[in-house]
């Protein structure tokens, strides 16, 4: 069942790079099925792939925001500061 992005955007960054991990792993396994003529899902490596695509996403819309709310922070001090 593929990950929904609604509920990865719900997830802590470091729960989704535990993701991450895990479904990269699945993607190993998944390769090498298929390498050996074992892989009964085809679909399966393709539906993994986008699931990994998904949580880089909201990763990194994770990472901009924080880096933005920063900036922002950085910006409000500066105009305290040329107000005085």
């Amino acid at each position: 069942m593929p990950l929904k992005a609604k509920d990865l955007r719900n997830m802590e960054l470091k729960d989704l790079k535990e993701k991450l991990d895990e479904l990269s792993e699945d993607l190993l396994k998944h390769k090498a099925e298929s390498r050996m003529g074992t892989i009964k899902n085809t679909s399966a490596i393709r539906n993994v792939k986008k699931d990994i695509a998904r949580v880089l996403t909201v990763m990194n819309e994770k990472k901009a925001s924080i880096s933005s709310s920063k900036s922002n922070v950085k910006t409000n001090n500066e105009a305290k500061l040329s107000k005085k």
